[in-house]
């Protein structure tokens, strides 16, 4: 793999000969070799082809910070107070309807809060894919979501109940629950899941 990807690195840049995919296995016969460069290696390998070597080396170094990278905590949704209140701040005094989707992970953590559909005054037409596909996207454990009501009415209408309980239902089938569903107002929370709304599909 690792072979096929520096390969095409060089192919990229305009380098077609074998040499260049020869000297680097002979200077890193195995992958992990990659991770134990010394300043006399670097140096050797980059002679023999300065500007590629060195931006594949960069590149690979990226690659490594990449992949230790993990998505930032933002707060703990073990207790829907913290999240009615995090889900206040950021969409309850909107002029329009917002839907937004928490994502967690295995401990219940935040991982991320994107805002999904953008509505009208009165209403948003949200699509349970488009919620779904930034769940998996996330490889969240669950989720939960919110929406605010700009009229200030916290109640949450029959078709925010249906809405919620079919994206708890297809959740529990894909095994990515939804732990909550939010309405908000500037002032005040609704949890459906405090309420027992979700409770025939949980």
């Amino acid at each position: 793999m690792v072979k096929e990807k520096v390969e095409k690195f060089y192919n990229v840049l305009g380098y077609t000969e074998e040499k260049d995919i020869h000297t680097f296995q002979r200077y890193f016969p195995n992958n992990y070799n990659l991770n134990e460069l010394t300043n006399d290696i670097v140096e050797d390998f980059l002679s023999h082809n300065p500007i590629a070597n060195e931006a594949l080396l960069l590149g690979i170094e990226i690659g490594r910070h990449v992949a230790h990278q993990r998505r930032p905590q933002l707060l703990n949704a073990k207790y829907s107070a913290e999240i009615g209140r995090f889900a206040q701040q950021q969409i309850g005094n909107l002029m329009q309807e917002q839907l937004s989707v928490a994502l967690l992970d295995t401990q219940l953590n935040v991982i991320g809060w994107e805002v999904v559909f953008v509505g009208t005054l009165s209403q948003v037409q949200a699509s349970p894919r488009e919620i779904f596909q930034r769940v998996l996207k996330a490889n969240a454990f669950g989720f939960m979501i919110a929406h605010n009501h700009p009229s200030g009415n916290i109640m949450p209408s029959n078709a925010d109940i249906t809405f919620s309980q079919r994206l708890a239902t297809i959740g529990h089938q894909m095994d990515l629950r939804l732990f909550d569903s939010f309405v908000v107002t500037q002032n005040e929370y609704w949890s459906m899941s405090e309420n027992q709304q979700l409770k025939k599909v949980i």
